[in-house]
């Protein structure tokens, strides 16, 4: 179906992942790690639980690399992954990503459209439409045309 170039992608972006890392371009490997996670996320391509298993690997592995910009990514993702197995009851964890982490303005609004993406997506699955549409207008205020997530936050919007 269309889902399945997006299975494929997270797939092949686990693996250029893990010649990335071997090849000693950690940057590159996580890089394609957060695509591989966000592709994996809209797509389905991995159930949720493990899903999270491996952004736990990710999040682990960037505490050794010390790269705190993925880390915020990474926090991001987990969250919402978090949320959409068990509203984070069980799977929760103490370090999020919080607005104010993804608005310092020393890093542009790449963050700030994660942020606001995640938070359209998590909304709109756990059924709150009015803070799903919030967030979509938030997320048209920032992002630039053309840009992969608006549309994704597009197809949210009109449902």
């Amino acid at each position: 179906g269309h889902l399945d170039s997006y299975q494929s992608g997270a797939n092949q972006l686990r693996k250029a992942f893990s010649s990335g890392l071997s090849s000693g371009n950690a940057n590159a490997a996580f890089y394609c790690a957060g695509h591989g996670t966000h592709f994996s996320t809209i797509s389905a391509e991995t159930d949720l639980p493990s899903l999270l298993l491996q952004i736990d690997y990710y999040l682990r592995l960037l505490e050794i690399y010390k790269s705190e910009m993925a880390k915020k990514f990474f926090l991001c993702y987990r969250e919402t992954v978090s949320t959409l197995i068990d509203r984070g009851q069980s799977t929760g964890i103490e370090a999020k990503l919080s607005y104010g982490d993804a608005s310092d303005p020393g890093i542009g609004n790449k963050l700030l459209e994660v942020f606001y993406f995640h938070q359209v997506f998590r909304n709109y699955w756990l059924g709150y439409s009015e803070r799903c549409h919030h967030y979509v207008q938030k997320c048209f205020d920032i992002s630039k045309p053309g840009h992969f997530f608006i549309y994704v936050i597009k197809f949210y919007h009109g449902l």
